[in-house]
């Protein structure tokens, strides 16, 4: 069974859904939202809201597809290991 996503960029993409994963790494508020260390280093965080709403999508579509989901929490300076 193939499922195939023709919106893909750079070109559409052909998968089979029972052998794919989504592992979704280091989207922390900390580097992500006004406020956090992202934007304490100075770095434009607004800029990176198009990328926390097409992650919500994906992992909407992986649910809703059965699809297994890992996150990576990653390290941040706020919440050391």
């Amino acid at each position: 069974m193939t499922a195939r996503i023709d919106a893909a960029r750079p070109t559409p993409w052909t998968f089979d859904p029972r052998h794919t994963a989504v592992l979704m790494i280091d989207m922390q508020r900390d580097f992500l939202e006004p406020g956090g260390f992202g934007a304490a280093l100075g770095n434009d965080v607004s800029r990176l809201q198009p990328a926390i709403m097409g992650a919500a999508s994906l992992l909407a579509a992986a649910r809703a597809g059965g699809w297994a989901i890992f996150h990576n929490p990653g390290m941040s300076p706020s919440r050391p290991q």
